[in-house]
């Protein structure tokens, strides 16, 4: 049996303890209620503290690459809108080329015709040189990335049926319709051919043929081609023709010919976007350049000197443009709709790891305050309790009595 003591107080000791034990929980689940957070330092759990930092690394990593994929997909819309007004001008070039093809206009008129031709031409590279967003290029083909050759094509654009059997033209190269280079190594030029036709007097025929070359709107070749044999022209496309007679006479075919685009590449190389909250999680958009030179519309003359040819020409030129141009245009849409995919992950990945960051962060506020009720109560009792303890060491003075 322990007896009465002055020396040690054991029993405030006790109640000391405890009660200073009790005010330091006190005061953690205090920041804590104020903070919101379970973990407000190393201290309060190391290991929780490490995870929850990478989580919330990554949940801002995601964050910002949404900003960064609204951002592109921002400017994709821009040049998006930039090739629609591109497309207008083409449409509007194809009718003034349809328009001058029609004899019924004089020279007069088709010089008229091409001077609005031309400040449209000037408007598309005015349009591709100056589009940008933040002060990037976007249709100069300063970030087209690479781009695959094209192969050049001669296809028939127009044929009469013969009197007789068959097609005035039955094939064109050899029924390839591709090729990358001719005699000499050079590209083909674009142009057309245009196959006629013509009565030479009684019974004979002949086909009389000529090519006109849209880079320097000139007829740059010409000839007379018999029934049933082939043509070829100086930039190396061949022509087979059908057995025509006289009651053929006037008949009219048209190849149009597409020259040979070698492979490029852009020095800058194509627009990185940051899509991902880790390094190398990137999306590449390649936009190609859309100038007059590229479009391959910077030579059309319809008020050209050599018969309705040179517009004849100029119409499959600009649908060449046109279909260049709605490629393009398809290509940038499906970069816009994947960015949206993109962005929509983005978002996804961020809310679910900020929950798993939270679970193991954020603080579990109806479960603490109660544990702060408890310890409010326990503080308040043993400091009570505190001064009983310190009163009881007074009763020894009743043994002097």
């Amino acid at each position: 049996m322990q007896g009465l003591s002055i020396a040690n107080n054991l029993l405030a000791n006790n109640v000391q303890y405890n009660l200073n034990k009790n005010q330091s929980s006190l005061q953690n689940i205090v920041k804590q209620l104020s903070s919101g957070l379970r973990i407000n330092s190393a201290a309060d759990d190391p290991s929780g503290l490490a995870i929850a930092t990478n989580l919330q690394t990554q949940v801002d990593g995601f964050q910002q690459a949404s900003q960064n994929v609204q951002d592109a997909n921002n400017a994709a819309q821009v040049a998006e809108g930039a090739l629609q007004t591109e497309t207008d001008i083409l449409q509007r070039m194809r009718n003034l080329a349809a328009e001058a093809a029609s004899d019924i206009n004089s020279q007069s008129d088709r010089n008229n015709l091409q001077a609005e031709i031309s400040q449209l031409v000037l408007e598309v590279n005015r349009i591709s040189q100056n589009t940008n967003f933040n002060g990037q290029a976007l249709l100069d083909g300063s970030h087209s990335g690479f781009q695959a050759q094209v192969l050049g094509t001669a296809d028939i654009s127009s044929n009469s049926v013969l009197a007789g059997t068959g097609n005035l033209i039955t094939s064109v190269v050899g029924g390839a319709n591709t090729f990358t280079t001719v005699s000499g190594g050079g590209g083909a030029s674009d142009g057309t051919i245009e196959v006629q036709v013509v009565n030479t007097g009684g019974t004979s025929v002949t086909a009389t043929w000529q090519f006109f070359d849209s880079a320097t709107g000139q007829v740059t070749a010409s000839g007379t081609t018999a029934a049933g044999a082939t043509l070829t022209t100086d930039n190396g496309v061949s022509v087979t023709l059908g057995t025509f007679s006289v009651a053929d006479a006037g008949t009219t075919g048209f190849v149009k010919v597409n020259q040979y685009v070698a492979a490029q590449s852009s020095a800058a190389g194509p627009l990185s976007i940051q899509s991902g909250a880790n390094e190398g999680d990137i999306v590449q958009i390649g936009i190609q350049a859309t100038n007059a030179q590229t479009l391959r519309i910077s030579n059309i003359n319809v008020a050209a000197t050599v018969g309705n040819i040179a517009s004849e020409d100029a119409i499959a030129q600009i649908d060449n443009a046109l279909e260049t141009l709605l490629n393009q245009r398809a290509q940038l849409g499906a970069v816009i709709v994947r960015l949206n995919e993109d962005a929509n992950n983005d978002n996804v990945a961020a809310v679910n790891l900020q929950a798993s960051e939270s679970s193991i962060r954020d603080l579990n506020v109806g479960q603490a305050t109660t544990e702060f009720t408890k310890l409010q109560v326990l503080v308040q009792v043993g400091t009570s309790v505190l001064a009983q303890a310190n009163a009881n060491a007074q009763s020894v003075l009743g043994l002097f009595r």
